[in-house]
């Protein structure tokens, strides 16, 4: 049985993706490459192959996916600096090549073509670079991390009573991260979707004053959305003590919602997983801390 290496397992996106592939295939047939070995030894446990790996060090990448047919380059890090990430899923893409890997699995950004946020503009380059570098790929356009920031204003809606936000009319498609993890572990294990870039969605818009319905059911009082301008709501950030570039990057964030960009749902995701995609409200709801009692 070929092998295939997850990159990035200590994570909680890269270490669902091996225990979604460990319901499907022998364990020694999984590379688990992380930073920190000494935090998956109960992958290695269970028989998991653990090397360590890290995308700033090439020696230790090439060494990591060694052996491995396919590989999952997971770049889901999205609080780095877009030249610093694009370097760095750089060296794993080549590391991976120069290991002997037949298939590239990359995770990049939705809709990456149309993002206008500036935070993500390396991930066209890392598409190009892994539809070039000679092995099959697939390119999985998925926004971990997107359901926890939209999460946020729901979290802050229940400490403030009342949703503030500067989304205007805008709507978002987040997708539950089980859901993202299971389509992942469907192309890891199946080369027919070689030569494929999949943009992984919720299945339906939801809006603000729909996350505000969610606030109030989780509340149980009246919670309403009012769509404030940007300076209210950079005041607002200030005012909680916000560093200026995270508000900066927040009120881009908005901005592209307000685009269009994110707005739209597509199929990909339920094809991959053979059954419907979980509700885009409930995707968020997973991702809302539960109020102390």
């Amino acid at each position: 049985m070929d092998r295939m290496a997850v990159s990035g397992a200590n994570a909680e996106f890269g270490r669902g993706v091996v225990e979604a592939l460990l319901r499907h295939r022998d364990p020694a047939s999984i590379i688990a490459t992380v930073r920190d070995p000494a935090r998956a030894h109960d992958l290695s446990d269970r028989g998991v192959t653990v090397r360590p790996g890290d995308f700033d060090d090439a020696s230790t990448l090439a060494a990591s996916f060694a052996g491995a047919a396919t590989v999952l380059i997971n770049a889901t890090f999205f609080g780095q600096q877009p030249e610093l990430r694009g370097a760095r899923v750089a060296t794993a893409i080549r590391s991976a090549v120069a290991a002997g890997a037949s298939r590239l699995v990359v995770t990049t950004w939705p809709e990456a073509d149309t993002c206008p946020l500036d935070l993500t503009r390396d991930f066209l380059d890392t598409e190009r670079l892994v539809r070039t570098s000679g092995p099959n790929w697939t390119i999985l356009r998925l926004g971990y991390g997107i359901a926890d920031s939209i999460a946020r204003d729901v979290s802050w809606a229940l400490r403030s009573g009342r949703l503030d936000a500067p989304a205007a009319d805008a709507h978002c498609v987040p997708a539950a991260v089980p859901d993202l993890i299971d389509a992942t572990a469907v192309v890891l294990l199946n080369p027919d979707h070689d030569g494929r870039c999949y943009e992984l969605s919720g299945p339906r818009a939801v809006g603000w004053t729909e996350l505000a319905e969610l606030a109030t059911s989780i509340a149980g009082r009246p919670i309403e959305y009012h769509a404030i301008s940007e300076d209210t709501f950079r005041t607002q950030l200030r005012d909680l003590g916000l560093p200026q570039p995270a508000a900066t990057g927040l009120l881009a964030y908005y901005a592209a919602f307000r685009s269009g960009w994110g707005n739209q749902p597509h199929p990909d995701l339920a094809t991959l997983l053979g059954r419907p995609a979980q509700d885009t409200l409930d995707a968020i709801r997973q991702r809302v801390p539960v109020p102390a009692p």
